[in-house]
């Protein structure tokens, strides 16, 4: 690595060294287009209806756990 004015340092060949914070940007530029995806498939998942046997596991869940208290 070599240093650059300003106390930078560059990476990569000798033909295409470029600054440290400058690939710190371009990651977080990949970064802000994996979020955005992340964030799609999340929102996607939760806008998602509940399968009615899990509903219905839940209920029964409940109701198990409702009982059990009744005799506490």
């Amino acid at each position: 690595m070599q240093q650059v004015p300003g106390g930078g340092r560059l990476v990569g060949s000798s033909k295409g060294k470029q600054p440290l914070d400058a690939i710190g940007e371009d990651m977080d530029s990949e970064f802000d287009h994996l979020t955005a995806a992340l964030r799609q498939m999340h929102d996607n998942v939760a806008n998602e209806a509940i399968p009615d046997d899990f509903l219905d596991l839940l209920d029964r869940i409940d109701a198990k756990m409702s009982a059990s208290r009744k005799f506490q």
